[in-house]
Protein backbone atom coordinates (compact mmCIF):
# COMPACT_ATOMS: atom_id res chain seq x y z
CA UNK A 1 0.00 0.00 0.00
CA UNK A 2 1.08 3.54 -0.71
CA UNK A 3 2.19 5.80 2.15
CA UNK A 4 2.07 9.56 2.57
CA UNK A 5 4.90 11.72 3.88
CA UNK A 6 3.76 11.02 7.47
CA UNK A 7 4.29 7.28 6.94
CA UNK A 8 0.55 6.51 7.04
CA UNK A 9 -0.67 3.82 4.68
CA UNK A 10 -3.38 5.48 2.62
CA UNK A 11 -6.30 4.34 0.50
CA UNK A 12 -6.30 4.58 -3.29
CA UNK A 13 -9.13 4.91 -5.81
CA UNK A 14 -9.35 2.41 -8.69
CA UNK A 15 -10.49 4.77 -11.51
CA UNK A 16 -11.89 2.05 -13.77
CA UNK A 17 -14.30 0.95 -11.03
CA UNK A 18 -15.39 4.32 -9.60
CA UNK A 19 -19.01 5.26 -10.44
CA UNK A 20 -18.89 8.77 -8.92
CA UNK A 21 -21.54 7.95 -6.32
CA UNK A 22 -19.88 10.34 -3.82
CA UNK A 23 -20.54 8.03 -0.86
CA UNK A 24 -16.85 7.94 0.07
CA UNK A 25 -16.75 11.75 0.03
CA UNK A 26 -19.49 11.86 2.65
CA UNK A 27 -17.82 9.19 4.80
CA UNK A 28 -14.32 10.67 4.85
CA UNK A 29 -13.72 12.36 8.24
CA UNK A 30 -10.89 14.58 6.96
CA UNK A 31 -12.37 15.78 3.64
CA UNK A 32 -9.51 14.07 1.81
CA UNK A 33 -11.64 12.94 -1.16
CA UNK A 34 -12.97 15.04 -4.02
CA UNK A 35 -14.44 14.37 -7.44
CA UNK A 36 -12.21 15.18 -10.42
CA UNK A 37 -13.53 16.83 -13.61
CA UNK A 38 -13.41 13.35 -15.19
CA UNK A 39 -16.00 12.14 -12.69
CA UNK A 40 -13.64 9.97 -10.65
CA UNK A 41 -13.02 10.23 -6.92
CA UNK A 42 -9.48 11.22 -5.89
CA UNK A 43 -7.87 10.87 -2.45
CA UNK A 44 -5.35 13.46 -1.26
CA UNK A 45 -2.72 11.22 0.42
CA UNK A 46 -1.54 14.01 2.71
CA UNK A 47 -5.01 14.43 4.21
CA UNK A 48 -5.79 10.72 4.42
CA UNK A 49 -5.46 9.20 7.91
CA UNK A 50 -5.84 5.58 6.82
CA UNK A 51 -9.14 4.98 8.63
CA UNK A 52 -10.57 2.86 5.79
CA UNK A 53 -14.08 4.32 5.93
CA UNK A 54 -14.05 5.01 2.20
CA UNK A 55 -13.14 1.38 1.53
CA UNK A 56 -15.93 0.11 3.80
CA UNK A 57 -18.60 2.37 2.30
CA UNK A 58 -17.79 1.95 -1.41
CA UNK A 59 -20.60 -0.07 -3.06
CA UNK A 60 -18.46 -1.18 -6.04
CA UNK A 61 -15.11 -2.00 -4.37
CA UNK A 62 -13.41 0.92 -6.09
CA UNK A 63 -11.17 1.75 -3.10
CA UNK A 64 -7.94 -0.15 -2.55
CA UNK A 65 -7.15 -0.43 1.14
CA UNK A 66 -5.85 -3.22 3.36
CA UNK A 67 -6.46 -2.87 7.06
CA UNK A 68 -3.64 -4.38 9.09
CA UNK A 69 -5.01 -6.38 11.99
CA UNK A 70 -3.16 -5.69 15.20
CA UNK A 71 -2.68 -8.76 17.31
CA UNK A 72 -2.76 -8.76 21.05
CA UNK A 73 0.66 -9.13 22.61
CA UNK A 74 1.29 -12.41 24.36
CA UNK A 75 2.07 -12.29 28.08
CA UNK A 76 5.77 -12.96 27.49
CA UNK A 77 5.97 -10.18 24.89
CA UNK A 78 4.59 -7.66 27.37
CA UNK A 79 7.54 -8.26 29.61
CA UNK A 80 7.77 -9.39 33.21
CA UNK A 81 4.61 -9.99 35.17
CA UNK A 82 3.54 -6.92 37.13
CA UNK A 83 3.98 -6.91 40.85
CA UNK A 84 0.63 -7.83 42.45
CA UNK A 85 -1.22 -4.93 44.07
CA UNK A 86 -2.13 -6.28 47.51
CA UNK A 87 -4.81 -5.36 50.00
CA UNK A 88 -7.68 -5.18 47.50
CA UNK A 89 -10.45 -7.74 47.05
CA UNK A 90 -13.89 -7.95 45.50
CA UNK A 91 -15.66 -6.86 42.32
CA UNK A 92 -17.77 -3.80 43.18
CA UNK A 93 -20.72 -2.40 41.23
CA UNK A 94 -21.99 1.12 41.77
CA UNK A 95 -25.79 0.79 42.00
CA UNK A 96 -27.18 3.96 40.45
CA UNK A 97 -30.51 5.11 41.87
CA UNK A 98 -33.10 7.12 39.93
CA UNK A 99 -36.61 7.87 41.16
CA UNK A 100 -36.05 5.71 44.21
CA UNK A 101 -35.24 2.58 42.14
CA UNK A 102 -32.06 0.97 40.87
CA UNK A 103 -31.16 1.78 37.26
CA UNK A 104 -31.29 -1.21 34.90
CA UNK A 105 -27.63 -1.01 33.86
CA UNK A 106 -26.63 -1.62 37.49
CA UNK A 107 -28.36 -5.00 37.47
CA UNK A 108 -26.72 -5.81 34.13
CA UNK A 109 -23.32 -5.10 35.67
CA UNK A 110 -23.98 -7.39 38.63
CA UNK A 111 -24.32 -10.30 36.21
CA UNK A 112 -20.93 -9.51 34.65
CA UNK A 113 -19.44 -8.90 38.11
CA UNK A 114 -20.37 -12.44 39.14
CA UNK A 115 -18.47 -13.82 36.14
CA UNK A 116 -15.40 -11.75 36.99
CA UNK A 117 -15.62 -12.66 40.68
CA UNK A 118 -15.69 -16.37 39.86
CA UNK A 119 -12.49 -15.98 37.84
CA UNK A 120 -10.87 -14.15 40.77
CA UNK A 121 -12.35 -16.42 43.46
CA UNK A 122 -13.75 -13.28 45.00
CA UNK A 123 -17.04 -11.67 46.08
CA UNK A 124 -19.48 -9.30 44.41
CA UNK A 125 -19.96 -5.99 46.23
CA UNK A 126 -22.72 -3.44 45.73
CA UNK A 127 -22.22 0.27 46.50
CA UNK A 128 -25.49 2.20 47.00
CA UNK A 129 -25.58 5.96 47.62
CA UNK A 130 -28.67 8.02 48.35
CA UNK A 131 -31.34 8.72 50.94
CA UNK A 132 -33.91 6.09 51.86
CA UNK A 133 -32.36 3.44 49.61
CA UNK A 134 -32.61 0.30 51.75
CA UNK A 135 -35.07 -1.27 49.27
CA UNK A 136 -32.53 -0.82 46.47
CA UNK A 137 -29.86 -2.45 48.65
CA UNK A 138 -32.07 -5.50 49.22
CA UNK A 139 -32.76 -5.69 45.50
CA UNK A 140 -29.00 -5.66 44.83
CA UNK A 141 -28.70 -8.78 46.97
CA UNK A 142 -31.51 -10.44 45.03
CA UNK A 143 -29.67 -9.75 41.76
CA UNK A 144 -26.44 -11.32 43.04
CA UNK A 145 -24.42 -9.09 45.39
CA UNK A 146 -22.77 -10.90 48.30
CA UNK A 147 -22.24 -7.70 50.30
CA UNK A 148 -23.93 -4.34 49.82
CA UNK A 149 -22.50 -1.15 51.33
CA UNK A 150 -25.03 1.65 51.76
CA UNK A 151 -24.30 5.32 52.37
CA UNK A 152 -27.73 6.61 53.35
CA UNK A 153 -27.49 10.33 53.96
CA UNK A 154 -29.79 13.35 53.28
CA UNK A 155 -26.87 15.05 51.52
CA UNK A 156 -27.04 12.28 48.90
CA UNK A 157 -30.72 12.75 48.10
CA UNK A 158 -29.89 14.57 44.83
CA UNK A 159 -26.83 13.98 42.69
CA UNK A 160 -24.00 16.49 42.97
CA UNK A 161 -20.66 15.40 41.42
CA UNK A 162 -18.48 16.67 44.29
CA UNK A 163 -20.66 15.15 47.02
CA UNK A 164 -21.22 11.78 45.33
CA UNK A 165 -17.61 11.64 44.16
CA UNK A 166 -16.28 12.19 47.68
CA UNK A 167 -18.73 9.67 49.16
CA UNK A 168 -17.96 6.90 46.65
CA UNK A 169 -14.20 7.53 46.82
CA UNK A 170 -14.34 7.32 50.63
CA UNK A 171 -16.27 4.05 50.38
CA UNK A 172 -13.70 2.62 47.97
CA UNK A 173 -10.86 3.58 50.31
CA UNK A 174 -12.65 1.88 53.20
CA UNK A 175 -13.76 -1.33 51.41
CA UNK A 176 -10.83 -1.49 48.92
CA UNK A 177 -12.42 -3.36 45.99
CA UNK A 178 -10.10 -4.76 43.32
CA UNK A 179 -12.50 -3.73 40.55
CA UNK A 180 -15.19 -1.04 40.34
CA UNK A 181 -17.82 -1.17 37.57
CA UNK A 182 -20.20 1.67 36.77
CA UNK A 183 -22.89 2.23 34.15
CA UNK A 184 -22.02 4.62 31.32
CA UNK A 185 -25.11 6.73 31.95
CA UNK A 186 -24.97 10.53 32.13
CA UNK A 187 -24.55 10.28 35.89
CA UNK A 188 -22.18 7.31 35.77
CA UNK A 189 -19.82 8.88 33.26
CA UNK A 190 -19.66 12.09 35.25
CA UNK A 191 -19.19 10.35 38.60
CA UNK A 192 -16.63 7.81 37.38
CA UNK A 193 -14.26 10.56 36.27
CA UNK A 194 -14.51 12.29 39.67
CA UNK A 195 -13.89 9.06 41.60
CA UNK A 196 -10.97 7.95 39.42
CA UNK A 197 -9.35 11.35 39.93
CA UNK A 198 -9.78 11.24 43.71
CA UNK A 199 -8.45 7.68 43.93
CA UNK A 200 -5.64 8.40 41.44
CA UNK A 201 -6.46 5.28 39.43
CA UNK A 202 -7.15 4.49 35.79
CA UNK A 203 -10.56 4.54 34.13
CA UNK A 204 -11.63 2.90 30.86
CA UNK A 205 -14.90 4.34 29.58
CA UNK A 206 -17.70 2.87 27.43
CA UNK A 207 -16.49 -0.73 27.51
CA UNK A 208 -18.25 -3.42 25.50
CA UNK A 209 -16.33 -6.40 26.91
CA UNK A 210 -14.77 -7.32 30.26
CA UNK A 211 -12.70 -10.37 31.18
CA UNK A 212 -10.00 -11.48 33.62
CA UNK A 213 -6.43 -12.44 32.75
CA UNK A 214 -6.18 -15.09 35.45
CA UNK A 215 -2.38 -15.19 35.49
CA UNK A 216 -2.16 -11.55 36.56
CA UNK A 217 -5.69 -10.91 37.93
CA UNK A 218 -5.86 -7.95 35.55
CA UNK A 219 -9.22 -6.74 34.29
CA UNK A 220 -9.08 -6.68 30.47
CA UNK A 221 -11.37 -3.88 29.32
CA UNK A 222 -12.35 -3.82 25.64
CA UNK A 223 -13.83 -0.77 23.97
CA UNK A 224 -14.18 0.65 20.44
CA UNK A 225 -11.75 3.40 19.53
CA UNK A 226 -10.67 5.48 16.51
CA UNK A 227 -14.27 6.20 15.55
CA UNK A 228 -15.29 2.64 16.32
CA UNK A 229 -13.01 1.07 13.70
CA UNK A 230 -10.60 -0.55 16.17
CA UNK A 231 -11.32 -2.59 19.29
CA UNK A 232 -8.76 -1.81 22.00
CA UNK A 233 -8.12 -3.92 25.10
CA UNK A 234 -6.91 -1.82 28.03
CA UNK A 235 -5.66 -2.84 31.46
CA UNK A 236 -4.49 -1.04 34.59
CA UNK A 237 -1.43 -2.75 36.09
CA UNK A 238 -0.33 -0.56 38.96
CA UNK A 239 -3.36 1.19 40.49
CA UNK A 240 -6.51 -0.03 42.22
CA UNK A 241 -9.39 -0.27 41.90
CA UNK A 242 -9.46 -1.09 38.21
CA UNK A 243 -12.34 1.08 36.99
CA UNK A 244 -14.60 0.68 34.00
CA UNK A 245 -17.87 2.16 32.75
CA UNK A 246 -20.11 0.00 30.58
CA UNK A 247 -22.88 1.13 28.28
CA UNK A 248 -26.45 0.13 29.15
CA UNK A 249 -27.89 -2.88 27.29
CA UNK A 250 -24.47 -4.38 26.56
CA UNK A 251 -24.51 -6.98 29.36
CA UNK A 252 -27.44 -9.27 30.18
CA UNK A 253 -28.90 -8.93 33.68
CA UNK A 254 -29.01 -12.03 35.90
CA UNK A 255 -32.26 -13.56 37.10
CA UNK A 256 -33.60 -11.86 40.20
CA UNK A 257 -33.88 -14.32 43.11
CA UNK A 258 -35.78 -13.12 46.22
CA UNK A 259 -34.38 -16.12 48.14
CA UNK A 260 -30.79 -15.02 47.69
CA UNK A 261 -29.02 -14.03 50.89
CA UNK A 262 -26.37 -11.37 51.38
CA UNK A 263 -25.11 -8.90 53.95
CA UNK A 264 -26.08 -5.21 53.94
CA UNK A 265 -23.63 -2.85 55.65
CA UNK A 266 -24.23 0.76 56.71
CA UNK A 267 -20.75 2.23 57.27
CA UNK A 268 -20.64 5.74 58.77
CA UNK A 269 -19.79 8.64 56.49
CA UNK A 270 -18.66 11.99 57.81
CA UNK A 271 -17.05 14.09 55.04
CA UNK A 272 -15.28 17.38 55.77
CA UNK A 273 -18.22 19.86 55.62
CA UNK A 274 -16.16 22.68 54.09
CA UNK A 275 -15.16 20.55 51.11
CA UNK A 276 -18.65 19.90 49.78
CA UNK A 277 -21.16 22.16 48.01
CA UNK A 278 -24.65 22.54 49.45
CA UNK A 279 -27.77 22.08 47.33
CA UNK A 280 -29.93 25.20 47.74
CA UNK A 281 -32.82 24.18 45.47
CA UNK A 282 -33.60 21.46 42.95
CA UNK A 283 -35.82 21.87 39.90
CA UNK A 284 -37.00 18.62 38.34
CA UNK A 285 -36.12 18.71 34.65
CA UNK A 286 -38.43 17.74 31.81
CA UNK A 287 -37.01 15.53 29.08
CA UNK A 288 -37.33 17.00 25.59
CA UNK A 289 -38.70 15.10 22.62
CA UNK A 290 -41.54 12.66 22.24
CA UNK A 291 -40.60 10.58 25.25
CA UNK A 292 -40.01 7.45 23.15
CA UNK A 293 -37.27 5.24 24.58
CA UNK A 294 -36.08 2.81 21.91
CA UNK A 295 -34.00 0.91 24.47
CA UNK A 296 -37.20 -0.38 26.12
CA UNK A 297 -38.93 -1.63 22.97
CA UNK A 298 -39.11 -5.44 22.56
CA UNK A 299 -38.82 -5.07 18.78
CA UNK A 300 -37.10 -2.47 16.62
CA UNK A 301 -37.40 -1.82 12.91
CA UNK A 302 -34.31 0.21 12.06
CA UNK A 303 -34.10 2.26 8.88
CA UNK A 304 -30.64 2.73 7.42
CA UNK A 305 -29.17 4.90 4.69
CA UNK A 306 -30.56 2.51 2.07
CA UNK A 307 -34.13 3.07 3.29
CA UNK A 308 -33.97 6.82 3.94
CA UNK A 309 -36.81 7.73 1.59
CA UNK A 310 -39.77 9.74 2.91
CA UNK A 311 -42.07 8.48 0.14
CA UNK A 312 -41.73 4.86 1.27
CA UNK A 313 -41.25 5.36 5.00
CA UNK A 314 -44.82 4.28 5.67
CA UNK A 315 -43.62 0.74 4.94
CA UNK A 316 -41.12 0.91 7.81
CA UNK A 317 -43.81 2.20 10.16
CA UNK A 318 -46.28 -0.47 9.04
CA UNK A 319 -43.72 -3.24 9.58
CA UNK A 320 -42.95 -1.91 13.07
CA UNK A 321 -46.66 -1.92 13.87
CA UNK A 322 -47.00 -5.48 12.55
CA UNK A 323 -44.30 -6.80 14.91
CA UNK A 324 -45.43 -4.67 17.85
CA UNK A 325 -42.24 -2.64 17.81
CA UNK A 326 -40.80 0.83 17.38
CA UNK A 327 -39.18 2.58 14.43
CA UNK A 328 -35.51 3.50 14.92
CA UNK A 329 -32.70 4.45 12.57
CA UNK A 330 -28.95 4.54 11.94
CA UNK A 331 -26.80 7.66 12.11
CA UNK A 332 -27.01 8.69 8.41
CA UNK A 333 -30.81 8.95 8.72
CA UNK A 334 -30.45 11.32 11.69
CA UNK A 335 -27.78 13.35 9.88
CA UNK A 336 -30.13 13.76 6.92
CA UNK A 337 -32.63 15.40 9.28
CA UNK A 338 -35.26 12.76 8.59
CA UNK A 339 -35.48 11.32 12.13
CA UNK A 340 -34.60 12.73 15.57
CA UNK A 341 -31.47 11.76 17.48
CA UNK A 342 -33.48 9.94 20.17
CA UNK A 343 -34.25 7.26 17.55
CA UNK A 344 -30.59 6.65 16.61
CA UNK A 345 -29.06 3.23 17.23
CA UNK A 346 -25.27 3.15 17.35
CA UNK A 347 -22.15 3.95 19.31
CA UNK A 348 -22.99 7.66 19.19
CA UNK A 349 -26.70 6.97 19.73
CA UNK A 350 -28.42 4.30 21.83
CA UNK A 351 -27.25 0.79 22.65
CA UNK A 352 -30.21 -1.58 22.34
CA UNK A 353 -31.02 -5.19 23.17
CA UNK A 354 -34.48 -5.97 21.76
CA UNK A 355 -35.88 -9.45 21.37
CA UNK A 356 -36.18 -8.72 17.62
CA UNK A 357 -34.08 -6.32 15.55
CA UNK A 358 -35.02 -5.75 11.90
CA UNK A 359 -32.53 -3.69 9.90
CA UNK A 360 -33.87 -2.23 6.65
CA UNK A 361 -31.14 -0.81 4.42
CA UNK A 362 -28.63 -0.83 7.31
CA UNK A 363 -25.12 -1.62 6.05
CA UNK A 364 -23.73 -2.51 9.47
CA UNK A 365 -20.76 -0.28 10.30
CA UNK A 366 -18.85 -1.39 13.41
CA UNK A 367 -20.29 1.52 15.40
CA UNK A 368 -23.78 0.19 14.71
CA UNK A 369 -22.97 -3.49 15.23
CA UNK A 370 -21.46 -2.80 18.66
CA UNK A 371 -24.75 -1.19 19.71
CA UNK A 372 -26.96 -4.15 18.68
CA UNK A 373 -24.88 -7.04 19.98
CA UNK A 374 -27.40 -7.62 22.77
CA UNK A 375 -30.29 -8.28 20.36
CA UNK A 376 -31.72 -11.81 20.64
CA UNK A 377 -32.66 -12.15 16.94
CA UNK A 378 -31.43 -10.03 14.03
CA UNK A 379 -33.14 -9.88 10.63
CA UNK A 380 -31.38 -7.85 7.95
CA UNK A 381 -32.72 -6.66 4.60
CA UNK A 382 -30.17 -5.12 2.24
CA UNK A 383 -29.61 -5.06 -1.51
CA UNK A 384 -25.84 -5.48 -1.04
CA UNK A 385 -24.93 -9.13 -0.38
CA UNK A 386 -21.57 -7.97 1.05
CA UNK A 387 -23.13 -5.71 3.69
CA UNK A 388 -21.35 -6.31 7.05
CA UNK A 389 -24.66 -6.67 8.87
CA UNK A 390 -25.18 -10.08 7.26
CA UNK A 391 -22.22 -11.38 9.26
CA UNK A 392 -24.15 -10.94 12.52
CA UNK A 393 -27.70 -11.49 11.27
CA UNK A 394 -29.64 -14.61 12.23
CA UNK A 395 -31.66 -14.18 9.02
CA UNK A 396 -30.52 -12.17 6.00
CA UNK A 397 -32.59 -11.20 2.97
CA UNK A 398 -30.77 -9.81 -0.07
CA UNK A 399 -33.11 -7.66 -2.11
CA UNK A 400 -34.81 -4.34 -2.64
CA UNK A 401 -36.59 -3.38 0.56
CA UNK A 402 -39.46 -1.89 -1.49
CA UNK A 403 -40.23 -5.44 -2.59
CA UNK A 404 -39.20 -7.33 0.55
CA UNK A 405 -40.91 -5.23 3.25
CA UNK A 406 -44.44 -5.36 1.71
CA UNK A 407 -44.09 -9.15 1.46
CA UNK A 408 -42.97 -9.36 5.10
CA UNK A 409 -45.98 -7.28 6.16
CA UNK A 410 -48.36 -9.42 4.09
CA UNK A 411 -46.98 -12.65 5.57
CA UNK A 412 -47.18 -11.28 9.12
CA UNK A 413 -50.79 -10.20 8.61
CA UNK A 414 -51.62 -13.60 7.14
CA UNK A 415 -50.14 -15.41 10.15
CA UNK A 416 -51.78 -13.16 12.74
CA UNK A 417 -55.12 -12.96 10.98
Amino acid sequence: MAKNTKGIEVAEILPDRCIACRICIGECPTAAIELTPDGVAHIDPELCIGCGKCHESCPVDAVKFERKMKRRLAREERGALPEPVGGYDGVAVFIEVAGGAGVQVSWELIGKARELARALNSRVLGFVLGSGVDAVAREAVEYGCDDVYVLDDPRLLQYLPAVYGRALADLCEKVRPEILLMGATHLGRDLAAVVATLLKTGLTADCTGLSIEEETRLLLMTRPTFGGNIMATIFCEHRRPQMSTVRPMVMRPPEKDPRRRGTIHHPPWEPPPMDLPVLVDFIQGVSPGSGIDITRSPALVVAGRGACDPSSFHLIEELAQAVGGTVACSRPVVESGFMPYERQVGQTGRTVAPKLYIGIGVSGAIQHLVAIQGAEKILAVNSDPKAPIFKVADVGIVGNYLEVVPELIAQLKKRTG
